[in-house]
């Protein structure tokens, strides 16, 4: 018997925590859907970090059709080709891929001034409670780690993709001339990737199997080795450190509440996948929510349909991840960790899967609703 009652859309409060992409996917979605959504965050600690993103015209379209227009052509580098060196003994090949690359910061910024998230209402993580929450709003979204955890009373079964990381640095230039292009290039030890920011700047991007003990150095010996990417890096600025291995933590949901971003699925940025998936994430959060508040007998069925989904997606891309490592990276011991978690880990959510009763995915996405699929 599911534990969800019956309220009507009009002007039903749902809160959402944290300040990340997926977090403002599922604040927009919800608000185009008539929802009054709040967004809680701590205004001290309005800090976007994170790497710098390319957007594909997947993320993109995504992107205006939660936001509207963004204004790509002032805040972001357009990109034409991809150079591409993968494998040590390979060389280099150009690949058409039109994108934007733009700092994740800037991103946020542009998104958070849309028009759609005027009409979410904003309010202070510091001055709110668990039970604030639970007592104000109809449903809860968690895009916020600390808060997820504190919020779930299951135990927690995290499925991790390995432990590495990546590194990031600002590179300062006097003059480039193929602004039109992004580098990836593997080494012996990790992978480089390069893409140029504005007219005088560009971001160096380097993942390794662990976290090392001096990252700065440690960008330095990467660039040794490279024979694609070093010769367009004269200087480091900012380097700094994130979590770049994928993982999947469970459950995704509970009592009036679901997980998302990064405390819910986290993917390595290999794949390209990161923006997209976002996105996707979050207008998918927000049609549960809409199904359940529309019908709550359907409460199971939907928050069931979510879990499996994002657990799906999450196997394919540790498959992909896998077979993209093995053959320049896999004689590399750290990196057979990597590849062998990932293994590992896949075979044990598929092995949570199969115990499942019900194992169909039984909604497709349409627009922002999820509509019900005709039986077989």
């Amino acid at each position: 018997m599911n534990q969800f009652k019956v309220i009507s859309t009009t002007a039903v409060p749902i809160a959402v925590v944290g300040q990340s992409l997926t977090v403002y996917a599922v604040a927009a979605a919800l608000s185009q859907l008539g929802y009054a959504c709040t967004l809680i965050h701590n205004p001290k600690t309005l800090q976007f970090a994170g790497p710098s993103l390319v957007l594909n015209d997947v993320g993109q379209t995504l992107l205006r059709e939660l936001f509207g227009e963004l204004n790509f052509e002032q805040l972001a580098q357009r990109l034409t080709y991809r150079w591409v060196r993968w494998g040590q003994e390979t060389d280099s090949e150009q690949v058409y891929q039109p994108a934007w690359v733009i700092p994740y910061s800037v991103l946020l910024n542009q998104i958070l001034q849309s028009e759609i998230m005027q009409s979410v209402s904003i309010a202070d993580s510091r001055q709110m409670t668990l039970q604030q929450l639970s007592n104000d709003y109809a449903w809860t979204v968690y895009g916020s780690q600390q808060q997820a955890a504190l919020t779930m009373a299951e135990t927690l079964d995290i499925f991790p993709g390995g432990q590495r990381v990546m590194i990031t640095a600002e590179i300062p230039h006097e003059s480039l001339t193929l602004r039109d292009s992004c580098y990836i290039e593997s080494l012996p030890n990790g992978w480089l990737f390069y893409a140029p920011l504005d007219g005088d700047s560009g971001i160096l991007q380097a993942c390794l199997p662990k976290l090392p003990i001096n990252p700065r150095r440690a960008l330095l010996d990467c660039l040794y080795y490279s024979q694609l990417i070093s010769p367009l890096v004269n200087h480091l600025d900012q380097v700094r450190c994130f979590p770049a291995a994928p993982c999947l933590q469970l459950p995704l949901y509970g009592s009036r509440w679901l997980m998302v971003g990064n405390p819910a699925v986290k993917l390595d940025p290999i794949s390209g996948e990161g923006t997209p998936f976002a996105l996707r994430t979050g207008i998918l959060a927000a049609a549960v929510i809409d199904g359940i508040l529309q019908n709550s007998t359907t409460a199971d069925a939907l928050l069931n349909h979510y879990q499996t989904r994002l657990t799906h997606s999450f196997l394919s891309h540790l498959q992909g991840c896998s077979k993209y490592y093995q053959p320049v990276l896999g004689n590399h011991e750290l990196w057979q960790g990597e590849i062998n978690q990932m293994i590992n880990t896949g075979q044990n959510l598929s092995s949570r899967l199969k115990q499942q009763t019900n194992l169909n995915l039984n909604y497709q996405l349409i627009g922002l609703k999820l509509q019900e699929l005709a039986p077989n």
